[in-house]
């Protein structure tokens, strides 16, 4: 659905001594039910109604600003919330510049549009991320996208996106969408580089980044880094995946992780794909405790509308090492618009 020959006059007003034309703003948006099946169980023996919904609503409008575009993109989102209270807010927004060659600067508010966190996780799936829906890390200690400064371009089929944290402190959720402590600042950077370039079918990338944590003295009282690299190899309807990701440092309570990430998807049809994957979490807690998870996920796409499923088994999740795997089934039925 697009609604058109609406101007944004507020655009000028956001980029200083430029000028800009009315621009086209264009809406999209989509709704979802969800069906969860788990054998997890609370303190109280309940699993709690297994359905829930969710909906998001995207404007996005783009114009020429002397010559460069500018483009402005806002997400809103229920939360699955019922309510005034908790549902309807502006859950992210950002707006960027492209420059042609000089490449695209923006100010990110949780799009998610530059450094590391666009590597977090490129295993190939049908359906979501393998960790979307468990509550489970993955490793990747990226800034979260949330009032941040970017960077990025394209330049002969290697890909650079810088995303630069100027910080955020105790009761804030800005910065990386975390709080520090009492009387703590972090700020930071992080980047990844990625090709498709070296050979046909395969996509290589790295990501990097580092947060440092200050006290009002200006001393540094934690530093924090993480690290990842992928690969991928498509060989038709095919696509395999494999992935390695570390975090180190940070508060006491953070505990040293690796992260391995494995994957294959296959699409039967144009409407029908099917994934495998695997992820194993090793947490340094005194002794290394290993997190394993597999999932089977499937999509069906019926135009506008997909049915799509997946289903995981955990085990030792967050590092706690359990009597019992958990097991979890997603359906999801979408619509978009």
């Amino acid at each position: 659905m697009n609604i058109k020959k609406i101007g944004l006059s507020a655009l000028a007003g956001s980029l200083v001594m430029v000028s800009a034309n009315a621009v086209e703003l264009t809406v999209s948006g989509k709704t979802e039910v969800t069906h969860m099946s788990s054998n997890a169980k609370t303190a109280a023996g309940h699993l709690g109604n297994p359905y829930g919904m969710g909906n998001a609503i995207t404007f996005s409008g783009s114009g020429d600003v002397n010559g460069m575009t500018a483009t402005y993109t806002s997400v809103i989102q229920d939360n699955g919330a019922a309510n005034s209270t908790n549902s309807e807010v502006f859950a992210s927004a950002s707006l960027m510049l492209d420059m042609g060659e000089l490449g695209t600067v923006g100010f990110d508010q949780g799009i998610g549009e530059f450094g590391a966190s666009t590597v977090d996780d490129k295993m190939p799936y049908a359906y979501e991320e393998i960790w979307n829906h468990t509550g489970l890390e993955r490793g990747l200690r990226a800034a979260g996208s949330t009032n941040v400064l970017g960077y990025k371009n394209t330049i002969e089929g290697v890909s650079f996106s810088l995303e630069l944290d100027p910080g955020h402190g105790a009761g804030s959720s800005n910065g990386d969408s975390g709080t520090t402590g009492t009387g703590t600042t972090d700020g930071g950077y992080n980047f990844a580089v990625s090709s498709s370039e070296l050979m046909a079918g395969l996509n290589l990338g790295i990501g990097y980044g580092n947060e440092d944590q200050s006290d009002t003295s200006g001393t540094t009282t934690a530093d924090e880094t993480y690290s990842t690299a992928f690969a991928t190899y498509a060989m038709g309807a095919a696509t395999v995946g494999y992935q390695y990701s570390e975090g180190r440092g940070g508060s006491a309570a953070n505990t040293a992780m690796d992260t391995t990430l494995m994957g294959i998807s296959y699409s039967v049809n144009e409407d029908i794909a099917i994934s495998y994957n695997e992820m194993e979490i090793d947490h340094h807690i005194g002794a290394v405790v290993s997190e394993k998870t597999t999932g089977f996920g499937a999509s069906y796409t019926m135009g506008s509308a997909a049915v799509r499923l997946i289903t995981t088994s955990i085990e030792n999740k967050s590092g706690v090492v359990a009597t019992s795997d958990i097991d979890q089934t997603e359906i999801s039925l979408l619509l978009a618009f």
